[in-house]
């Protein structure tokens, strides 16, 4: 169920973007919004229901509402523009949408990585280091490298310290 509510978002919000970049129908920013967060709701709902987690359909469901997002301000830029004179209406909103879409997915990406990193750097936090090892082992381990021969130099040795 959530993959189909998931997939009809991301199809719904990519046929929005292109029909209005090809001005077949500019939405007003209302049915926009509402759209999205009815798509929203309904997602984390079932969500919420089936219980089960996956991390492709979340970030799917991430990179639709942004998608959602540049509809809606571009929607906004569309209905509020004044200045015919500069630019028209529907090159603005072209240029607001396009700008908006690439930066959703660029920062879509940035996300993507950090957390790969993020969880790679948790991994390797998770590793267990070696206990210290207590004042008889290392005595120990010194007393068999004496007998072994090795050589061993000490740095940052004092008069003060009378284990050398």
């Amino acid at each position: 169920m959530q993959v189909f509510i998931v997939v009809i978002s991301f199809l719904l919000a990519a046929l929005g973007v292109t029909s209005m970049y090809n001005a077949v129908y500019i939405p007003s920013a209302k049915l926009i919004l509402i759209s999205g967060l009815t798509t929203i709701a309904i997602y984390f709902l079932v969500k919420r229901l089936q219980q089960r987690k996956y991390k492709k359909l979340d970030r799917l469901m991430s990179f639709t509402m942004s998608l959602f997002a540049s509809l809606f301000l571009s929607s906004l830029v569309h209905s509020a523009w004044d200045m015919e004179k500069f630019l028209s209406r529907l090159t603005m909103m072209k240029m607001t949408l396009v700008l908006l879409v690439i930066v959703s997915v660029y920062l879509n990406v940035v996300f993507i990585r950090a957390e790969i990193s993020y969880k790679k750097k948790r991994g390797n936090q998770r590793i267990e280091e070696q206990p210290n090892k207590s004042y008889f082992e290392k005595r120990k381990e010194e007393k068999e490298r004496i007998q072994r021969g090795d050589v061993r130099i000490v740095l940052g040795a004092s008069t003060d310290n009378d284990d050398n």
